[in-house]
């Protein structure tokens, strides 16, 4: 099970569709699937934001959908039906008992339109169609009351494409992928990164943290502002970076001083910093479980693995500028050794490319666990620095 971000800008998340590795469909795999949901818990996954939980044939009629609160979630299915037939009776159903729910544009019109009215959104692939198509399928689609979702939109181009014809909502990686690239980087962004590679590296020295920290003033106050926060809840007041240092360790510093320079970038969702985050933890636990003593390399190549997004260049130009080790930067480029093995596990499970969720022979439920874990603990670390 992974999630994918649905926004309604550039930046605006409005929702999660939670993607499950189903496999054959039976009864007892999709029992399976909605007892993860359960187990963990949606506020566990997707915050505050509704889950958009896409139906099987199977799970529809199963009526597994009834332990789900309704407040909570939206339930979508985004295969083809026809009007009267017994999916289209159960979405019917499932509208009548107060669930919001999803369609998809697979279907022709006159099989959605005793449903579409109703719908929450639906969800159009754009890469199904060419664009004079495309244009003619959303004229169809507006006679309904319903929202409108981009799908498979995978770069900025795409994304500015779309808000051209004036989709409601878009889902896709282009937020996770760089625009037109820079030249050159701006003076900010050079400084950004030549501070990101000293409280990257695990050798400096105490002193060095605490004047690399204090000699950018925005950032100091930003730190000192969430290690005195609720979120927190330290013994006593923290009065400078030194005290910061001492009360909760260089580690965790170096993490939130690490968040708070990456997320000082202009122009770029919160949800890039957010599946950052994932991915660095995500990595870590990686380098746990096969007792791979490196586990900072791996927390840090999770982490800087969205610069090229970030800064709108390639990433080995990012990375000209950061004195990072052979492994991280392979790892960084070519995806290669044990920190890219994790690296390329984090990522494909985030974007549920499920045949590529591998690492070292690993069972799926720990890396089930492990994805899960991190989006929690991302999701709390972003919630408090951004109080």
């Amino acid at each position: 099970m992974s999630r994918q971000p649905i926004f309604r800008t550039q930046s605006d998340v409005v929702g999660y569709e939670l993607r499950s590795h189903s496999g054959e469909e039976s009864p007892e795999t999709t029992r399976a699937i909605f007892n993860t949901f359960t187990e963990w818990g949606l506020d566990q996954i997707v915050g505050e934001h509704p889950g958009i939980i896409s139906l099987t044939a199977q799970s529809l009629i199963d009526g597994l959908w009834q332990q789900l609160p309704k407040s909570r979630v939206v339930l979508g299915y985004f295969d083809e039906f026809s009007a009267g037939d017994q999916i289209s009776q159960e979405l019917s159903g499932l509208q009548a008992a107060g669930f919001r729910v999803a369609l998809s544009d697979r279907s022709s019109i006159n099989s959605l339109s005793p449903l579409a009215n109703s719908a929450y959104f639906i969800k159009v692939d754009i890469s199904r169609y060419l664009p004079d198509d495309l244009e003619l399928r959303l004229k169809e689609l507006r006679s309904f009351n319903s929202k409108i979702l981009a799908e498979r939109v995978d770069s900025y181009d795409e994304l500015e494409y779309c808000r051209g014809l004036e989709f409601d909502f878009y889902q896709g990686r282009f937020f996770s992928k760089r625009a037109a690239e820079k030249k050159e980087l701006s003076v900010n962004r050079l400084t950004m990164i030549r501070l990101l590679s000293k409280l990257q590296d695990p050798a400096a020295p105490l002193t060095d943290l605490e004047q690399t920290v204090s000699h950018d003033v925005a950032l100091s106050v930003k730190l000192l502002r969430y290690a005195n926060s609720a979120a927190v809840s330290l013994p006593r007041k923290v009065s400078s970076i030194g005290h910061a240092v001492r009360m909760v360790g260089t580690d965790l510093l170096r993490t939130w001083a690490s968040v708070l320079l990456l997320s000082s970038v202009e122009d770029k969702p919160q949800e890039l910093m957010i599946i950052a985050l994932v991915r660095a933890r995500m990595c870590q636990k990686l380098a746990e479980s096969i007792k791979n003593q490196q586990t900072e390399a791996f927390f840090s190549a999770g982490l800087l693995s969205v610069l090229d997004a970030l800064l709108d260049c390639p990433m080995e130009q990012a990375l000209s500028e950061l004195p990072l080790s052979d492994e991280i930067r392979s790892a960084l480029i070519d995806r290669s050794g044990p920190i890219g093995q994790a690296l390329r596990c984090a990522i494909a499970y985030e974007n549920a490319d499920w045949e590529e969720v591998q690492f070292y022979g690993m069972p799926a439920a720990p890396i089930r666990d492990h994805y899960v874990a991190a989006l929690t603990w991302a999701r709390q670390l972003v919630s408090g620095l951004s109080q």
